[in-house]
């Protein structure tokens, strides 16, 4: 962008604008379709050379990209996502660059023949077919998805024409030698290697505790760091589950009244193991069951006559409950060790063994009857938990308090003391409240009980006793924050004396080695670093080649300490690269253009009267947020 925009962007005005727009701006799901009617939409944004800019412009241009966007994306487009992505902000140093940049050619006599026009868009690889040759129908797509018009793409095509003529122009009127691109490409291919030491101030140990005047001189600049935030005192009253279950009373003769309504329920039914074997026929079946009258074991006979596993054979436990089939009176008729005859079932014949039998077991009243009772009351506890919660929001309704209630009803209640919004206490330990209880706490007017309020499967109403406004702690309640800033300010000193010793041993030639050990600082050497590589942090590169070799240097790298040395170059050859030398020599050019343009432009912007209405301009922006806001809220 212009270089003035450039300047103008850290102006009072481009940053009030963005801090509106930031502050301004909800998330939409919108297109970026605004409201028809714009106040003030002939009012000038920025005025050059006599044109103006309006309001309806720019809101019309804002619009157009939106949907431009949207289209290319083929997804929703919001003013938020042009917000994010700074579309606003970018559309308006763009009109206004472009009306700067229009009448500056025009000045100039700078033109482009229809013909050139033509001939650059058919250039255009994305509309080029696969012979190489313009393809209307590619171009005619393009024009289709992105909902450009025919005639403003050819407008802007001759407009970003003739504005290259402006930029070539002016690297046309400027060199680079090969001496001067020689002298570039040797100070950026240069590789040095360093030898670097890091000293962690959070890894050195501290002794002593701070003085007077040194606590009262940290307790001045910490300032804001030792202001304490708002605490609130406040009353909960508290409805829960288990303390209404424990006020529900069943009397025996209504838990008996139960138990003798399900006395099924209470009772384990008889088991029996069981064996069995399955044959397709009775004549097949009659011969197995023969063989075990004369005495046959039970599996052998299985494994003979049904050709079956023991696995097969075993039918384990069964109870009157699961053992369905046409054979289960049989089963449950039987005595412990008999075999059942042959039995016809929807599967063949059967033979069944009665393995073992475990009794029914009818349970007494006296048994079950605590089960029955938590039973009776989980089921009843939910349904009084709602009545009481409505019934108890009437009486705090009507004007009793939390103690008034909780006296009477003996549910319970809970005094909190000064507690801030991460649920601290003023010793600094949580005061063990719920995250629902303090959001409330401090949502609500100080002296006036809460509506109930629901919390999980709870309730609570709540009472804001006491409010005590942030405020800078006593010297006396800061000693702690003051020792740990005197600590780290001593920790810091440390570093920085022990980087001033590694930095006096090396420029001494004292081995790096040895003086990591006697110091106890961190170090490694850096074989391969280059100006630009990110080998080592910017400042640190940038100081490491500004230096001579086997000089050492130190600087803070964020919390840390660095002490770098150089300890060996390797220059860069031109002659070895020629065609990296040229692409620099072209990089350099383009870049010294692009400059001598923009100083252009900056002037002609001078000369044309630039004019930027920064009233007009925020209430441009304002409305953007208003419109669509309401846009949006009429879905």
């Amino acid at each position: 962008m212009l270089k003035f925009f450039r300047d103008q962007k850290n102006s009072w005005l481009m940053k009030g604008i963005l801090i509106l727009t930031a502050l301004s701006f909800v998330s939409l799901s919108g297109t970026g379709r605004f409201l028809e009617k714009i106040p003030d939409e002939s009012k000038p944004v920025a005025v050059v050379a006599g044109r103006k800019i309006t309001v309806a412009d720019f809101v019309g241009e804002v619009n157009r990209q939106a949907r431009l966007i949207e289209k290319m994306t083929r997804r929703p487009f919001s003013v938020k996502d042009a917000v994010d992505s700074g579309l606003l902000m970018s559309m308006f140093n763009r009109m206004v660059s472009r009306a700067v940049t229009e009448k500056t050619v025009d000045a100039l006599g700078l033109t482009v023949s229809d013909e050139s026009v033509r001939a650059a868009i058919a250039a255009l690889p994305m509309f080029t077919d696969y012979d190489g040759k313009f393809s209307m129908s590619a171009y005619k797509q393009y024009l289709s998805d992105t909902g450009i018009r025919e005639k403003d793409f050819v407008a802007d095509t001759f407009f970003d024409m003739r504005a290259r003529q402006l930029t070539d122009a002016a690297a046309a009127a400027t060199a680079v030698g090969d001496e001067t691109a020689g002298v570039a490409y040797r100070l950026e291919n240069e590789v040095r290697s360093a030898d670097v030491f890091t000293i962690a101030p959070e890894k050195l140990k501290v002794s002593g505790k701070p003085s007077a005047a040194d606590r009262e001189r940290l307790y001045k600049e910490l300032g804001d760091d030792l202001i304490t935030p708002e605490t609130r005192s406040f009353t909960v009253f508290f409805l829960t589950l288990d303390d209404v279950s424990k006020k529900i009373k069943i009397t025996d003769e209504e838990l008996r009244e139960v138990f003798n309504e399900n006395k099924d329920a209470y009772a384990t039914e008889e088991i029996r193991d069981v064996d069995q074997m399955l044959f397709d026929t009775k004549e097949e079946a009659d011969k197995a069951f023969a063989a075990l009258k004369k005495g046959g074991d039970f599996m052998t006979v299985a494994k003979e006559y049904a050709h079956q596993t023991e696995d097969q054979t075993k039918l384990g436990d069964l109870t009157p409950s699961t053992a369905t089939g046409d054979w289960a009176d049989a089963v449950f008729s039987a005595k412990k060790g008999e075999i059942v005859a042959p039995v016809q079932t929807a599967f063949g014949w059967q033979i069944l063994r009665v393995n073992k039998i475990t009794p029914k077991v009818e349970k007494r009243f006296n048994d079950v009857r605590d089960e029955i009772e938590r039973k009776m009351v989980a089921s009843l506890a939910f349904d009084t938990l709602s009545e009481t919660a409505v019934a108890l929001d009437d009486r705090f309704g009507a004007g009793e308090t939390i103690e008034e209630v909780a006296r009477s009803t003996g549910f319970p209640m809970k005094k909190y003391e000064m507690v801030d919004p991460a649920g601290l206490n003023e010793n600094g330990k949580s005061a063990g409240v719920s995250k629902a209880v303090l959001e409330q706490a401090f949502a609500a007017d100080p002296g006036r009980e809460t509506p109930m309020t629901e919390n999980g499967s709870d309730f609570f109403v709540l009472r804001v006793d006491d409010v005590r406004e942030p405020a800078l702690k006593p010297i006396e309640k800061a000693q702690k924050e003051i020792e740990a800033a005197w600590v780290e300010e001593c920790r810091r000193d440390k570093a920085r004396r022990i980087s001033d010793e590694i930095k006096a041993e090396l420029n001494k030639g004292a081995a790096p080695e040895a003086v990591a050990k006697k110091t106890g600082a961190a170090y490694k050497r850096v074989k391969t670093v280059t100006r630009n590589g990110g080998q080592l942090p910017q400042a640190a590169a940038y100081r490491l080649f500004s230096r001579p070799v086997g000089e050492a240097f130190s600087l803070p790298e964020g919390e840390n300490m660095l002490v770098v040395k150089a300890v060996k170059s390797v220059p860069a050859d031109p002659a070895k690269n020629k065609i990296a030398v040229a692409e620099l020599r072209g990089r350099m050019r383009d870049a010294a253009a692009a400059e001598k343009a923009d100083v252009l432009l900056s002037d002609f912007s001078a000369w044309l009267k630039l004019e930027i209405k920064d009233e007009t301009v925020k209430k441009a922006f304002a409305y953007l947020t208003k419109s669509t806001q309401e846009s949006d809220e009429d879905y």
